[in-house]
């Protein structure tokens, strides 16, 4: 069973279409990583086959089409994955099995960036041949990174359609694909999932983490459930707790200079980026929980084991402006992501902070 977190008007939409004999030839699902775009695809090829939804990938009438990696050889094949190494094939076999398992699990293979022409000369192939009856459906994932000798060969698939069959095509730029497939097909947009979406999937999926925990992932999915997923193993409160140390560091009445360095030293001396990304936005929503507090708005506090060192950090500091602190973590995030070295940036960010809560004293 296909379990849906979102996006039922679109399914609804999807159903009358079945239900009323209008299902289209091509679809294009559109939007952001992670919101259900496949899952809604995969949920509607089943129901209209009526299958067992677990089992979808087994049947003759899903095709599910993906990025590969570069190859080699120039042997003709039968099956999309002849040609590739044995232990290639297996990793494979394992992400299909993971995603006929969980519709929301991202396929990920090692060096696969592209949708290649060898694939689609094989598709349609496949479409050629007879099926033993219901609605044949193709899904491409990753419609957008077609390169152009596939992108061209798929068009005279759309141009000369199949009987009975459907293809739903996956993508997030949009603006990257032919014009004259977008033309071709009706277009569905997807957007954003609700936070309680998000909790709800990772309540029903990673039970064992606790509710601060899931909230503070849910703040920073933006709606994505793929977003959510890498966050499962931080050590999510470590990091809170590695930003709120940087804060304390830059506040010290004396001797905060050489602190902070030493506190900048130890986060930078690991040379990972996306730490030290985390870390500032980790800082920015304690920060964002101190705002909410300072405004009686407790019960949207993200931090709820926080909550006493943020009132005090409140009472303290009861005149800042949050806005242009948050303003000044944007922009030190924005220049981690250029590789400005990141030693100096913090340094300077935390001295600003600092002078900034220090000017309400």
């Amino acid at each position: 069973m296909i379990k849906l977190y979102g996006n039922h008007k679109i399914l609804t939409l999807l159903q009358n279409a079945h239900t009323t004999n209008s299902i289209a030839s091509t679809y294009l699902f559109y939007g952001p990583s992670g919101v259900g775009k496949e899952a809604v695809a995969i949920k509607f090829a089943a129901m209209v086959n009526g299958l067992d939804e677990g089992k979808w990938l087994n049947s003759e009438n899903i095709t599910y089409l993906h990025k590969l990696p570069a190859n080699k050889s120039v042997k003709k094949s039968e099956n999309i994955y002849d040609n590739y190494p044995n232990d290639v094939v297996e990793h494979i076999r394992i992400e299909l099995q993971k995603k006929q398992k969980n519709a929301y699990h991202q396929v990920e293979i090692p060096n696969a960036n592209q949708i290649r022409v060898d694939s689609i000369r094989i598709l349609k192939r496949k479409l050629s041949a007879s099926t033993s009856g219901g609605r044949r459906f193709v899904i491409v994932s990753g419609a957008d990174t077609m390169n152009n000798a596939a992108a061209n060969s798929f068009l005279k698939t759309l141009e000369e359609p199949n009987p009975n069959t459907t293809i739903i095509l996956i993508a997030e730029n949009i603006n990257s694909m032919l014009q004259t497939i977008l033309s071709r097909s009706q277009k569905i947009k997807f957007t954003p999932l609700t936070n309680d979406g998000i909790e709800e999937y990772l309540d029903d999926h990673y039970t064992e983490i606790d509710k601060e925990k899931k909230a503070i992932i849910t703040s920073f999915a933006q709606g994505s459930i793929s977003k959510a997923i890498q966050f499962v193993d931080e050590d999510l409160i470590g990091i809170v707790n590695t930003s709120v140390d940087l804060l304390r560091a830059s506040l010290q009445r004396s001797g905060y200079r050489s602190l902070l360095m030493e506190r900048v030293e130890q986060l930078t001396k690991q040379r990972d980026k996306n730490l030290i990304i985390n870390t500032l936005k980790l800082l920015q929503k304690w920060l964002q929980d101190a705002m909410h507090l300072h405004y009686g708005e407790e019960k949207l506090i993200v931090n709820r084991s926080e909550v006493e060192s943020i009132k005090k950090f409140v009472n303290y500091y009861d005149s800042i402006d949050f806005p242009k602190v948050f303003e000044q973590i944007e922009n030190a995030i924005v220049r981690v992501n250029r590789n400005v070295t990141p030693d100096l940036l913090l340094v300077d960010l935390f001295l600003s902070i600092r002078k900034e809560l220090l000017a309400g004293r």
